[in-house]
């Protein structure tokens, strides 16, 4: 019996302890995604403004839009920094709307960037509560073309830019 409670009390405590490192992590996200946006704007404005003032026209538009997720597949969307290019934060505001600030919000427990015949998946959800909030951003390289799906409680809102992209049912078990 006093092998079980201290089992069940080594399982409470580690888990408090990864928890705790999750939380200081997501502090950590937040003041350096606010430091950072003021950097990154000023460093890479010129390129991603031109590529935004251009998205349906011209093909390189589509590799200079998508670099952060297309050159970033395996990474986390903290770790590039994907709230903070200003090419895609206008397109994903602009797509979602009012729901914008609480998706940015709410991306604190991430999966890494997978894709599947160059459609890509970047997954966010809120922290201690994934069934509560959480945003699936998929992005068609080929077609340039994003859509976000937000879940809260189960139930989905869907947003599409240029269309609905037709998600394999792999890439959405990634």
């Amino acid at each position: 019996m006093k092998k079980v409670i201290a089992g069940a009390l080594a399982l409470s405590l580690f888990a408090t302890v990864v928890s705790c490192k999750k939380e200081a992590k997501t502090e950590t996200s937040v003041t350096t995604d606010s430091l950072a946006t003021g950097m990154s704007k000023d460093s890479t404005a010129t390129p991603k403004t031109d590529s935004a003032t251009t998205a349906s026209p011209s093909s390189p538009t589509v590799a200079g839009t998508g670099n952060v997720i297309t050159k970033n597949e395996g990474k986390y969307p903290h770790d590039v920094k994907l709230f903070e290019d200003k090419s895609i934060t206008d397109r994903l505001k602009k797509l979602v709307g009012t729901q914008y600030a609480d998706m940015e919000k709410f991306f604190n427990v991430e999966s890494p960037i997978v894709s599947e015949n160059g459609i890509y998946k970047v997954m966010g959800c809120k922290q201690h509560d994934c069934p509560g909030f959480a945003t699936y951003i998929y992005y068609d390289s080929k077609n340039d073309n994003f859509n976000v799906s937000i879940d809260k409680n189960g139930k989905f809102t869907d947003f599409a830019e240029k269309g609905k992209i037709t998600v394999t049912e792999t890439l959405k078990g990634k």
